[in-house]
């Protein structure tokens, strides 16, 4: 991209060559620190060099036009100027000469820009006097980061998690039966359903509208909504209700609250459900490698632990990373948070296109104007772009590092899921843009460990919180519930 007028964005430097009637001397720069890692540069030319300019684009200009009585590119200097006004010709003229002076400038000077800088003003009376702003790279202080203590809970799985859970490993596994009796709690029913809202908006009164879909029996059901499987109950095949439902004034959607829809149901399938029992067959339904249910047990506690700590771990991040960036001094230039307001508003539009709705539709949905939509996402860009910079920075200072074996063993880790694609998978990742990207995350990840170590006071050596000691090993309560358990299904 190139320079277009002052306040534009180009992308400098550039790799032209000087214009070859004029010859590059020693600038005259001058520089003026500004806020947020900036810097306003000054260059003054002599007049000579935005005249040899001005020809040099007009004689673009000659080759791009046709002039009466002149054939394309012969047409004097004078010609061209009647024929197209000093301003356009000063205008491509500044346009060519910002990009080679930006280029000399910075070569000339100590600075060094972080990304393209901006042509931010232009005066042309007597020596031509070109004004630019270059992007420095951030700074970032951390401050005292290695005294910033957070504490951490210890995870607990309860036996009543254990149960619920090994509840729905019974649900999932039940045994569906098509039956010829009206249904009944308990049963499953194959339903196509639409709930009308009751709502002056016509466009968006259609809260439900599917079809051939399941709904369990259950009378502490609240989907679609409290009361929704009461109306079902004792319906039959090719049976149709219509009735009506309020939701509470109480209700968590304010949208929704006190509003009533009107529903028509038709059943399309009944199926009786019956559990299986919990014992070691069902240990053994679930999967081989379970012999008994107090195996079944464990791992089930297992399972719930490891997803516990790795959500506390999130969290526990997340809460370090804020307690650390208080203690940081960062600055950086505009573009930095620019890009990463486009970078969100380009992901927020691909997920609204992957849902069927434009962005456009969306604005229109939420009243907002383009320029509403992009102020509400700078607190998060805001946000990413700080804790970016710290574990950037935590990264350089702790030197930290991943090696190629670990880069490996994220590749296998990766791709191992994706079955009979691994192979394709493995072949992506191992392209420099995908290894690149493993080590990235590899790196990010150990600088998150080393923070979550030094808030909760542990050493230098402390490696990744280790979740193995559970397996080897069975609590006496799992024990006792599990004998309770075998009593209570045989008698």
């Amino acid at each position: 991209m190139g320079l277009a007028r002052a306040g534009s964005s180009p992308a400098f430097p550039t790799n032209e060559k000087p214009y070859k009637d004029y010859k590059v001397d020693q600038l005259k720069i001058s520089t003026n620190e500004l806020e947020n890692c900036e810097v306003e540069m000054t260059v003054e030319l002599e007049s000579g060099r935005l005249i040899a300019a001005k020809n040099a684009a007009a004689r673009k200009l000659a080759r791009r036009i046709n002039i009466p009585g002149f054939r394309k590119g012969k047409a004097p200097y004078s010609v061209i100027l009647q024929h197209v006004g000093d301003d356009t010709v000063t205008e491509n003229a500044i346009e060519e000469l910002g990009q080679q002076v930006y280029k000399e400038a910075l070569e000339q000077s100590d600075l060094d820009p972080f990304a393209p800088g901006n042509l931010v003003d232009v005066k042309i009376e007597d020596n031509p006097v070109l004004t630019f702003k270059v992007p420095l790279p951030p700074k970032v202080d951390l401050g005292d980061y290695k005294s910033v203590r957070v504490s951490y809970e210890t995870v607990e799985i309860s036996d009543e998690a254990v149960s619920e859970s090994m509840e729905h490993l019974r649900s999932e596994h039940a045994l569906l039966e098509p039956i010829d009796r009206p249904s009944q709690l308990g049963d499953v029913i194959t339903i196509d359903a639409r709930g009308i809202l009751d709502d002056d908006n016509e466009e968006e009164n259609v809260l439900v509208d599917e079809t051939n879909f399941d709904v369990l029996l259950e009378s502490e059901s609240e989907w679609p909504m409290a009361g929704f499987t009461q109306e079902l109950e004792g319906m039959s095949i090719d049976e149709s209700r219509e009735f009506e439902i309020t939701f509470s004034s109480e209700y968590d959607n304010q949208n929704l609250a006190g509003k009533t829809v009107s529903w028509n149901v038709t059943c399309t399938s009944c199926k009786s459900r019956t559990l299986p029992e919990l014992n070691d067959g069902f240990a053994e339904l679930v999967s081989e490698e379970y012999k008994t249910l107090l195996d079944l047990r464990i791992a089930v506690r297992k399972q719930l632990e490891n997803s516990a700590i790795t959500q506390q771990d999130r969290e526990y991040r997340s809460a370090v990373v804020e307690e650390i960036l208080k203690k940081c001094t960062i600055s950086y230039p505009s573009i930095m948070l620019q890009e990463r307001i486009k970078e969100l508003a380009q992901e927020q539009e691909r997920r609204l296109k992957s849902q069927g709705i434009t962005l456009e539709d969306y604005l229109k949905i939420e009243s907002q104007t383009e320029a509403e939509f992009v102020e509400a996402l700078t607190p998060e860009a805001t946000k990413q772009l700080h804790s970016s910079l710290m574990l950037s920075e935590i990264v350089k200072i702790e030197k930290i590092e991943v090696d190629d074996v670990e880069i490996e063993e994220a590749i296998e880790k990766t791709s191992l899921p994706f079955g009979e694609s691994a192979d394709k998978v493995r072949e992506m990742l191992r392209k420099d843009s995908g290894r690149r990207s493993l080590e990235l995350d590899l790196i990010s990840d150990k600088a998150l460990n080393r923070l979550q170590n030094i808030a909760k006071g542990d050493s230098i050596e402390a490696e990744e919180h280790d979740t193995g000691t559970l397996e080897n090993s069975a609590s006496a309560e799992d024990q006792l519930i599990v004998e309770t358990d075998k009593e209570d299904e045989d008698s």
